[in-house]
């Protein structure tokens, strides 16, 4: 009995270890948080509450997604990464709250919070400051 549990506990862990995040995966989520925050843009300006809270949600779900490999032990960009993708979510919510709650500056405001999270990220991460 206890030989079978190990054993499939074993096997679940090799099988989940097959899938690897991938540079397309990477892109196809990135494409998708793009995606959505135009989304939510549109939703603010036009007051359409629908528009953000979609928006929203495909937002939140694609950033839980991002993965970042370590290319050396004293690389940090994977847990800045998963630090910005946390941060992007609460922002996120916050934003949700106060669209529901009437505040558009508010909602305006966490909408460019998400949006510094993102470019944070990409500077770090990408380079794009070189």
């Amino acid at each position: 009995m206890k030989k079978t549990f190990v054993i499939f506990m074993v096997l679940g862990i090799l099988v989940s270890g097959l899938y690897a995040y991938s540079q397309d995966d990477r892109i196809k989520d990135m494409r998708t948080m793009a995606d959505a925050l135009s989304e939510v843009q549109r939703g603010i300006l036009y007051n359409n509450k629908k528009l953000v809270h979609d928006g929203v949600e495909s937002l939140k779900a694609a950033s839980k997604n991002i993965e970042i490999a370590p290319k050396t032990d004293m690389d940090y960009s994977t847990s800045f990464a998963r630090d910005q993708a946390k941060n992007i979510t609460r922002y996120a919510n916050k934003l949700n709250i106060n669209m529901d709650e009437g505040k558009k500056h508010s909602a305006l405001t966490n909408y460019t919070k998400v949006l510094n999270q993102c470019v944070s990220c990409h500077n770090k991460i990408r380079k794009w400051n070189q």
